[in-house]
This record gives structure tokens, sequence and C-alpha cells, in this order.
């Protein structure tokens, strides 16, 4: 998958749309995820450890498109997620939205362009989708991704939901509009 503008980062680093035969690096990170960060992440780690090969192929193949970001040799150094759809049935969903969901970039490899990569990647499977608009929540305690996401053109919506597990903690919707070449409006 190209990418429209050049991104900093390490030499080599590029975008990979995950396919089924992808199924084990996706687990991978996925547990890494949940594992490292779970107040992140609606789901948790207990319910996706026990899947089957055959489950984590079908979370690839499925309604979301996932992309990881990649070094050089291959190795995945983040993941993200574009949902064209609504979360549930009973979850409204904005026509001409995405929604970008399970966003993760591995520890060792933060602040090195690879989260701006993966917005580079979201922004433009958003536009080959034919929407103008990504939806995301974000835990109000992850300040990291929050600087990430206001730099990279998202603005805070106002709508918020109570996180999953914690009481003390919220999901804050952010919102990122895309004009025809790409960039936030």
């Amino acid at each position: 998958m190209p990418v429209a503008r050049p991104v900093p980062g390490p030499p080599g680093l590029h975008l990979h749309r995950v396919a089924a035969g992808d199924w084990a690096s996706h687990r991978d990170l996925r547990l890494q995820m949940l594992r490292e960060a779970p107040d992140a992440f609606w789901t948790t780690y207990e319910e996706v450890a026990d899947r089957t090969e055959q489950d984590w192929r079908a979370s690839v193949t499925g309604a979301a498109c996932v992309l990881q970001a990649r070094s050089a040799d291959d190795t995945p150094l983040g993941t993200l997620g574009i949902l064209p759809e609504g979360y549930a049935d009973d979850v409204p969903f904005a026509q001409g939205s995405v929604n970008l969901i399970a966003m993760y970039v591995v520890p060792a490899a933060r602040g090195s362009g690879v989260g701006d990569l993966l917005m580079a990647g979201a922004r433009e499977l958003t536009l080959e989708l034919g929407r103008r608009r990504i939806l995301l929540e974000v835990t109000s305690s992850n300040a990291a991704a929050i600087r990430l996401y206001e730099r990279t053109g998202f603005r805070f919506t106002g709508a918020t939901t109570p996180h999953p597990r914690r009481a003390d903690l919220v999901e804050r919707e952010m919102a990122w509009e895309l004009t025809a070449a790409g960039g936030a409006g």
C-alpha cells in the first residue's frame, strides 16, 4: 500500500495491509497490546488469548481493514484497523465515516514515525473507501495517543463513553475530517 507523502522514520519503514496469511503477526501484536496497555482497548487479553488460528484469520478478513507498520525486515512495529461500519448494531454510525480501531505502536518504536505512518495509511484507506471522516475513541488517560491524534488533525467531538472496566476513565471521541486531497479539513 503506497503512502501519498513521505513520513519520517527508520529507512524501510512501510505499511502492510494484513491478510489471512498474516494472522500470526496480527495475533502477536494484538496480544502484546492487550497485555501492555489494557486500559486503552475495549477487548481484554483474556477474551482473545484462547482464539484459534481460524478465529485470528477471520478477524483480519472481516469488515475491518487492518494495517501494520513494518520495518525494512518486515517486523511489525504497529497496527490499526479501519472499520467501515459501526461497532455493533445498537451503536449509531455516521454516514460517510469509518471507525479507527485498535491503534498500537510497540514501545521500542514509539517516537520513530510509526504512528505518523499508520495515520497516513488510515487517511489513504478512508479515501479509498469513499469516506471523508475518521472517528475514534481514545481513553482519557492515554496522553501520548491524544498528542498523536491532535498532531495529525483529530479534534475532540465532545462525545464520551464510559470506560468498559474503569469508572475513573472515559473514552473520548475524536474526529478527523478529510478533504479530497487527503488533508485534515
